[in-house]
């Protein structure tokens, strides 16, 4: 059946690229505008061979690593508080709520003040596009859980750290997991975003760079390279929700 999964997903991402050929071949879309597969895939070589995108994954991995590992830390943290505790959340959540719509652009120019050009700026655009999934992760996964589960092991003489440990937390999981991998999402977007403007490597300064010389086939290598790293990360997440998660349901084949 995993197999069968992975053949089905190999198939689309064949369609999707045969897909982009053909509008390229029959001349629907030009091709100096989206380069082709192939052109795309010349580029990757030539980028990988003279070792520029490495250099710059490693920047923008690091970026993405880095703001991720702090929203998790003060994120989920604080997601647990407010779901578990009502005073807390009557004082934190309007705080979270009224900073969310905010898009991560808006906050470029303030956290270039704050922290200038480089990696700071792009840590605090990563927290800020990770932290939200993860605290409204935390929070719902919390407030949806069954009472009785509470009450049974309140019953059995649990403290609140035994609640948090072996409740709260394992029960949420199933929630929390999927918004881990909606916020390494929002990590790639915020840190591209962040590389635009705010800094002089990474593959969002890549992009930056071939755009203004025209170098298009490299603009689409730097966004294919996103996408494919982005997507192996999502999917090692995923392998290790389905661990975590082994007793959950799990999703139709």
């Amino acid at each position: 059946m995993i197999s069968s999964i992975k053949a089905r997903n190999i198939a689309g991402l064949g369609m999707a690229i045969g897909l982009w050929q053909l509008m390229i071949s029959g001349g629907f879309i030009n091709e100096f505008m989206l380069p082709s597969p192939g052109a795309t895939l010349q580029a990757l070589w030539t980028l990988a061979a003279d070792g520029s995108l490495w250099e710059h994954l490693s920047e923008s991995l690091k970026r993405v690593g880095m703001g991720y590992l702090i929203a998790a830390c003060i994120g989920l943290p604080i997601g647990f508080l407010c779901g578990v505790w009502r005073p807390a959340s009557d004082l934190i959540r309007p705080v979270i709520e009224a900073l969310r719509p905010i898009p991560p652009l808006a906050w470029v120019p303030i956290a270039i003040l704050w922290f200038g050009l480089g990696d700071a700026s792009a840590y605090f655009l990563v927290f800020l596009g990770c932290f939200f999934p993860m605290f409204f992760g935390a929070y719902t996964a919390v407030r949806a859980l069954d009472t009785n589960l509470i009450n049974a092991a309140r019953c059995l003489g649990a403290s609140r750290w035994m609640l948090m440990r072996d409740v709260f937390i394992p029960a949420s999981l199933p929630i929390v997991m999927p918004n881990l991998r909606l916020a390494l999402g929002w990590g790639w977007m915020c840190v591209v975003t962040a590389e635009l403007i705010a800094a002089q490597s990474g593959l969002g300064y890549l992009i930056q760079q071939s755009r203004q010389v025209f170098q298009i086939q490299n603009v689409v290598a730097g966004m294919v390279t996103i996408g494919v790293v982005g997507y192996l990360m999502s999917a090692t997440l995923e392998r290790l929700e389905r661990r975590v998660n082994a007793w959950a349901p799990s999703e139709r084949q």
